[in-house]
C-alpha cells in the first residue's frame, strides 16, 4: 500500500482513549548471506515472506500468532533470475512477482499471479528483451492503487525503455523508449509517476546549477496509455534551486503534485519549501509558491549553529508526500548525513595494499512535516524530535515507518541504535497536534527492529522486521483499544 489521502481535519484533538500495544513475534530465520527477503503482507489471514536464495525462492506463511504455518519453494521461469517487484493485492487474493530470467541467450520480462496459499494462478511473459550488451540499470513505479506498474529500463545512459504493465489483468501496457535532448538517466532523471490509469508522467531535472539559476526547471514527460498519447511540458522554478524535491501524483484531484525544498544561494542549505499542483490538461499555468522557514521553526533545529545572517536548514531530505482530500498535502522531511573516516584500530579493516576500510556513521535526526493548503499556502508545520546514531549498518535500524489510519499519521521509528532500545511513537493529527509516545522496550525481546521496511497491513497493524546477527523475525505489531 503507498500512501492514504489524509483528510484536511480529520480532529480537533488527539484520541484520548488508551491504546496497547500486542506484540506477536515469529521464530527466528537463519539468514544465508545471499538471500534477500521481501515482506508481501497479510493475505488471507497469513503474513506472506518471499526469500530469493539466488537459485532458489521461498514464500514462508506465518498464521495469526505468528508461528509458520507452511514454506514452499515457487518456480520461476528460466535461469539467471532477477527479480524485480512483489506486489501483493490491496483486496488479499493474492500477489505479483515480475521478474527476468534468461533463456537460450534472451532476457525476458515474466509476470506471475499467485494466490495466498502461494498457488500459481496465471503466468505471461510480457517482453522479449533479447541480449543485454551490458548490465541495464532498472526503477519501478506502481500506482496509488498498485493495479499499474511501470518499469524504467537504461541499458544506454542517453534513453531509457518505459514498459508499463496492468497487474489486474495481467498485461502489457505500452512499450516505448526516451529518448531526451542532451539526457544522461543518472545525472538528469529525477523520478516518474503512474496514474490509476496507467498514465506515465517521466521527470527530468535540468539545470540545478548555481551559474544556471535562472534556468532551472523540471522537464515532464508523459504518456496516455488509453490513446497513447505522447506530450511534454516544462515547469520553471523561476530564481531558486531545488535542494531536494517529491513528487504525487493525486488521482482524487487528477492532478501532478509536488513538494521540495529550495535555496537562493548554495546548496549548504535550504531556505524554505515550495508546493506545485499541475493540471496535466493545462500544464503551463504551473507555477511553484515558495515559503521561506520561519525563523523560529530554524532556530530550534539549528540551536547555537543558527546562523542569522544566512538562516537555513542544513542536511534535509523530502522523504514523502501525504495527499489531503482537498488537493494540499503533507510535505514529510527529515534531517540525515553521513560522514565516512578512517580507522586503524584494527587489521580486520584492511581490504588492499592501498589503504583501511572507511567506518560510515549515519545519523538520522529531526523530522520536519508541512501541511500546505492547495493554493501552496502553509497550514502549519512541526518538528517532531529524534537522535539516531549508527555505525557501519547502512542506516537500517533508523528513520521511520508512517503508519496512516483516517484518524491521523503515526511516526514509528527507534529512540537509539542498539539492541537494548525503545520504541517511541509521534501521532499527529490533522490540525498538526501532536503526541510523543514511548511504546515498548527491546530489553528481553532479542529484536532490532527494522522500521523502514516494516509494512501496514491494516489501519491498526504493521508487520516489521527484525534482524540480528543473521537472525530475522518477523514482529506484529498491533493497536487495541481499552
Amino acid at each position: 500500500m503507498r500512501r492514504l489521502l489524509f483528510p484536511l481535519l480529520l480532529a480537533t484533538i488527539l484520541c484520548t482513549c488508551v491504546r496497547a500495544q500486542v506484540l506477536t513475534v515469529s521464530d527466528e530465520l537463519t539468514m544465508r548471506s545471499d538471500t534477500e527477503y521481501n515482506l508481501i503482507g497479510k493475505l488471507g489471514g497469513q503474513v506472506l515472506l518471499f526469500q530469493d536464495r539466488d537459485t532458489r525462492h521461498l514464500l514462508t506463511a506465518y498464521d495469526r500468532n505468528m508461528r509458520q504455518s507452511w514454506e514452499k519453494e515457487l518456480e520461476l521461469r528460466g535461469r539467471n533470475i532477477r527479480l524485480m517487484e512483489t506486489v501483493a493485492k490491496q483486496d488479499g487474493t493474492g500477489f505479483h512477482l515480475l521478474y527476468l530470467f534468461r533463456e537460450k541467450g534472451r532476457n525476458f520480462l515474466q509476470l506471475d499471479q499467485y494466490n495466498p496459499a502461494g498457488n500459481l494462478q496465471d503466468s505471461v511473459t510480457l517482453v522479449d528483451f533479447g541480449a543485454f550488451f551490458t548490465t541495464p540499470e532498472d526503477q519501478s513505479f506502481r500506482s496509488d492503487d498498485e493495479k499499474k506498474l511501470v518499469l524504467l529500463i537504461a541499458e544506454q545512459q542517453t534513453k531509457v525503455r518505459s514498459i508499463g504493465i496492468d497487474l489486474e489483468n495481467m498485461e502489457l501496457l505500452y512499450d516505448i523508449e526516451t529518448e531526451p535532448e542532451k539526457f544522461f538517466f543518472n545525472d538528469d532523471f529525477m523520478q516518474a509517476e503512474v496514474t490509476n490509469e496507467g498514465d506515465l508522467y517521466f521527470i527530468i531535472e535540468r539545470d540545478n546549477f548555481r551559474s544556471k539559476r535562472k534556468e532551472h526547471k523540471y522537464e515532464v514527460h508523459t504518456f496516455r496509455a488509453a490513446d497513447r498519447q505522447v506530450s511534454f511540458f516544462e515547469i520553471p522554478m523561476g530564481d531558486s534551486l531545488t535542494y531536494d524535491i517529491y513528487f504525487r501524483y493525486d488521482n482524487t484531484n487528477r492532478q501532478l503534485v509536488a513538494g521540495g525544498l529550495y535555496t537562493t544561494k548554495d546548496f549548504n542549505r535550504a531556505d524554505g519549501y515550495y508546493w506545485l499542483n499541475i493540471d496535466p490538461a493545462n500544464p503551463t499555468q504551473a507555477s511553484p509558491r515558495f515559503t521561506p522557514f520561519p525563523t523560529t521553526l530554524i532556530r530550534n533545529i539549528e540551536g547555537k549553529k543558527f546562523n542569522k545572517k544566512n538562516p537555513g536548514i542544513d542536511e534535509l531530505s523530502v522523504r514523502d508526500l501525504v495527499l489531503r482530500q482537498d488537493g494540499g498535502g503533507l510535505i514529510i522531511t527529515e534531517r540525515n548525513r553521513q560522514l565516512e573516516r578512517r580507522s586503524n584500530a584494527s587489521r580486520t579493516q584492511v581490504v588492499n595494499n592501498y589503504g583501511i576500510r572507511p567506518l560510515v556513521d549515519y545519523h538520522y535526526d529531526e523530522m520536519i512535516v508541512f501541511s500546505i493548503h492547495p493554493d501552496g499556502k502553509p497550514h502549519w508545520s512541526n518538528i517532531l524530535h529524534k537522535k539516531q546514531y549508527s555505525q557501519d549498518d547502512g542506516g537500517v535500524y533508523s528513520g521511520y515507518l508512517l503508519m496512516e489510519n483516517p484518524r491521523s499519521l503515526r511516526f514509528l521509528f527507534n529512540d537509539e541504535i542498539r539492541f537494548e532500545n525503545t520504541v517511541s511513537e509521534y501521532v499527529v493529527n490533522g490540525r498538526g497536534e501532536f503526541d510523543r509516545n514511548s511504546l515498548f522496550h527491546t530489553r528481553d525481546l532479542n529484536m532490532r527492529l527494522r522500521f523502514r521496511d516494516g509494512v501496514q497491513v491494516a489501519a491498526n497493524e504493521v508487520v516489521l522486521p527484525s534482524e540480528h546477527r543473521n537472525k530475522l523475525r518477523l514482529v506484529k505489531m498491533t493497536y487495541e483499544v481499552k
